[in-house]
């Protein structure tokens, strides 16, 4: 292959093998083997009776099983001393109407790691306690309590509360989403951009040799009669 063609070829395919090394790299380093992905923990706080996360609406084409349906993970501790608390997740509708009329702060932005942004929403009435309900599709409680959800199509609502129902929540939580097709996926990603990096830098080096000159008739020796041309 000409020296033209050896560096026109290996210097891109060096640019990919290394953003490839690099991205295989990082999504190793972020989600592991396993294809976990855990977020820092951060502080909640609300002076009514729960923190909503708002709706999260999900497409009827996600997967719900295989390599690639994801599974959420929530871990809430108390931190003001009320006990028990509670974390669920269910029906947007149903979460609607259980806590209808009742003081919440919905979640608007979570800073990782830091706090929670929220807004407050006004209401008089104390729910009942969240553990009795029967429409969580995933709940838990405890001190602390720790949720796995199997992602499913549809509208759903996170709450965070106290166990009993008080106002005045207050917890440490973190989470962590887990697609298991992501930890085959960095693996080859890495794998590939190292042979495609190993096989470009090869090229490019080879490319750029100087080629040797080739080997003239050599010169007379000093002894040796020199001819004229006529």
């Amino acid at each position: 292959m000409k020296r033209g063609l050896k560096l026109g070829f290996g210097i891109p395919l060096v640019l990919l093998g290394l953003f490839m090394t690099i991205g295989g790299i990082a999504l190793v380093v972020l989600v592991g083997t396993d294809g976990s992905f855990t977020l820092p923990q951060t502080r909640g706080l609300s002076s009514g009776h729960a923190l909503v996360l708002e709706t999260l609406d999900l497409s009827e084409a996600l997967p719900s099983s295989g390599s690639f349906a994801a599974t959420v993970g929530v871990k809430v501790q108390g931190d003001n001393g009320h006990g028990d608390v509670f974390v669920g997740i269910g029906p947007a509708s149903d979460v609607a109407r259980y806590l209808d009329r009742v003081q919440v702060d919905r979640i608007t932005q979570v800073n990782w790691p830091g706090g929670m942004r929220t807004e407050t929403e006004p209401g008089t009435r104390r729910p009942k306690p969240p553990g009795e309900q029967s429409f969580w599709v995933a709940m838990a409680q405890g001190s602390p309590a720790t949720l796995t959800w199997p992602v499913a199509p549809g509208t759903w609502t996170l709450v965070i509360m106290n166990a009993s129902g008080a106002s005045q929540v207050s917890v440490l939580a973190s989470g962590s989403i887990t697609l298991p097709a992501l930890g085959p996926i960095g693996i080859v990603v890495l794998v590939v951009g190292l042979a495609i990096l190993t096989g470009a830098v090869l090229l490019t080096i080879s490319g750029a040799k100087t080629p040797s000159a080739r080997k003239g008739v050599p010169p007379p020796r000093p002894d040796e009669p020199v001819v004229a041309l006529s």
